[in-house]
């Protein structure tokens, strides 16, 4: 269905429907059929995210001043705003009644989930864009920085636990799974694993046929990790080690984010092209074309939600 330009969006599924954000709306999709339950005109918009009955996302004013919003998931009423200074591209997170967020200045910012109130706010940017949001996980957020720097804070204060410098440039968000922290960057080849206790790293590894740089963040089953460079491929990779087990090269550059659900790898290209991937082997399960220029795709209860430029595309996994 067309969502006007939805093609930026990380769509989000919550209770039966999709959320995603157009060019200048929030839409409740449900994820069934594809009716829409509501849109809400807010203006440019990062990726949304859902916790409870509240949508939490990033946008502007009609003015062009930029915001961070609440919206309530059964009707799109705006709960609360709060005033940011610089326009967001990536989703906060929601953990333990706080909203993280980071913007596109040099500032991570930390919100009552309720009220809005702000709680703390560090500074832990140079210059740059940041592609890399906040991560939750294990009572410490994880953040890197456009120069490659990681850090581990206390999410209720901001307070920095440990941190670490790495090559990373242009890092887009990390994976934390099982103590480890795995981490790309747009313009690095690299692949880096860090111990998420101290920061120290474990690992790192160049895959072979990595061209460029790596634009999505990686997902992991078992001990396999599974990684998606700029160009073309899709390295699975021990995650223990980060020795090379298979790659899979798509038809075009591949800039979603792989899912792991049911045996299978999914991940959509700039082409169009959704693929479905044996996680064991990298053999090809199905392959779909759609619209161009897919960024994003999430699944769930059996379905695969794809954005593309012009549209919100719904597959059978």
């Amino acid at each position: 269905m067309d969502v006007r330009r939805p093609g930026l969006s990380v769509p989000c599924v919550h209770d039966g429907t999709v959320y995603v954000v157009g060019h200048d709306s929030l839409w409740a999709v449900r994820a069934a059929d594809g009716f829409v339950r509501w849109d809400t005109e807010i203006g440019h918009l990062a990726p949304p995210a859902v916790s409870g009955d509240t949508v939490y996302l990033a946008g502007q004013t009609r003015y062009g001043g930029n915001r961070l919003y609440a919206v309530d998931t059964a009707d799109g009423r705006v709960r609360w705003r709060r005033r940011t200074p610089v326009v967001s591209l990536t989703p906060p997170v929601v953990a333990d009644g706080l909203v993280h967020h980071v913007d596109g200045g040099r500032h991570l910012r930390t919100f009552d989930a309720a009220t809005g109130r702000r709680r703390w706010r560090v500074k832990y940017r140079r210059s740059g864009v940041n592609y890399s949001g906040p991560v939750p996980a294990d009572g410490t957020l994880y953040v890197v920085d456009d120069r490659g720097t990681v850090r581990a804070l206390d999410p209720a204060t901001g307070a920095v636990r440990w941190q670490r410098s790495t090559p990373v440039r242009g890092a887009v968000t990390p994976l934390v799974h099982d103590g480890t922290l795995y981490l790309g960057g747009r313009l690095h080849r690299g692949v880096y694993a860090l111990d998420a206790a101290t920061g120290e790293q474990r690992w790192s590894v160049t895959p072979h046929l990595a061209r460029g740089g790596f634009e999505s963040t990686p997902a992991i089953h078992g001990d396999t990790l599974y990684i998606a460079d700029g160009v073309r491929h899709l390295h699975a990779l021990n995650a223990t080690t980060g020795e090379a087990r298979w790659c899979v090269t798509a038809d075009s550059d591949i800039r979603s984010s792989p899912v792991f659900v049911d045996g299978k790898v999914y991940f959509g290209t700039r082409l169009g092209a959704v693929c479905a991937i044996s996680a064991d082997d990298g053999q090809v399960a199905w392959q779909a074309k759609v619209g161009d220029n897919l960024r994003s795709l999430v699944v769930a209860n059996g379905l695969v939600h794809a954005c593309s430029d012009d549209c919100l595309y719904t597959l059978d996994a």
